[in-house]
């Protein structure tokens, strides 16, 4: 299927078809069997039906199918499995190791902000603020530390145990799926939101904090090395960050969103071009 934009109005596809309409997108993603998406009134969409809510109260942040269920992350740090048209809290994510210490900044409680599926279909979910936590057969895993304030989690498309972060200090970076290093070389200040991983190197976004008129994006190979700012074609700076999910890399390119614009590279992010604007303000892609 076509790209598609979430902004805060609903979804479209890259050629202006009409998805999801009356409410902002939180998160799009799609996969073999379609696109899924979450959105402010807390409905859950597959291919364009409605297939349930989250409980009354609660905003769904981020949606991950699999074989065996479909997982959605929300405010309150609570993950919910959807099965039947049937939407439960999960247990064992509700009794996480160190959920005790998760916080936010402002004092509210923390959220399931993004999550990630690896190939051997091992479950990451990122708490902000409470870390990256792995969930496989035997549990609940808390990984990387707390506090480096991750953003956003993603997984290498075919390599097991490689998992990266955006985070407050930089690109978290795992070999093994557990154990984790930051780097930040090259980049203008550390504070990352957004993250994209190709088959050979990461995408990353940074800027000088969460209210910024400076964010931009690079590029870098995934374990060391500096990394180098991608601008052909891009704004020399974003006026503010570039987000959580409005970084992706497709087999046909990489896309990023930013305001009312979506950009397109065709080389691994070594120039740019816009593929549409004019949108509303966008809040996701897929």
């Amino acid at each position: 299927m076509a790209l598609i934009i979430g902004t805060v109005a609903g979804a479209v596809t890259i050629d202006g078809d009409s998805l999801i309409e009356g409410a902002a997108v939180n998160h799009i993603i799609q996969t073999t069997e379609g696109w899924w998406a979450v959105d402010g009134l807390g409905r859950i969409h597959h291919q364009g039906d409605v297939v349930g809510n989250v409980p009354a109260g609660m905003t769904a942040h981020c949606v991950q199918p699999t074989d065996q269920t479909t997982w959605i992350g929300a405010n309150r740090a609570t993950l919910f499995t959807l099965d039947a048209q049937s939407v439960r809290e999960d247990e064992f994510f509700a009794n996480a190791p160190g959920r005790d210490s998760w916080y936010t900044p402002w004092g509210a409680p923390a959220d399931v902000r993004s999550m990630a599926i690896e190939v051997d279909h091992t479950l990451y979910i990122n708490v902000h603020v409470g870390g990256v936590l792995r969930y496989d057969n035997t549990g609940v895993v808390p990984t990387l530390d707390i506090d480096a304030d991750v953003h956003q989690v993603a997984t290498h498309p075919s390599q097991k145990g490689a998992i990266f972060a955006a985070c407050a200090y930089g690109l978290a970076f795992s070999h093994n799926g557990h154990d984790f290093e930051i780097r930040s070389d090259g980049l203008h200040a550390r504070y990352c939101r957004a993250v994209a991983v190709l088959e050979d190197r990461v995408l990353i976004s940074a800027s000088t904090g969460p209210r910024t008129n400076r964010g931009r994006l690079y590029r870098g190979d995934f374990w060391s090395g500096e990394f180098e700012p991608l601008t052909r074609g891009l704004p020399e700076w974003f006026g503010s960050n570039l987000d959580t999910h409005c970084l992706v890399a497709r087999v046909d390119g990489i896309y990023t969103g930013h305001q009312d614009t979506v950009w397109r590279s065709d080389d691994a992010g070594e120039t740019w071009e816009v593929a549409v604007s004019g949108l509303d303000t966008i809040t996701c892609l897929a």
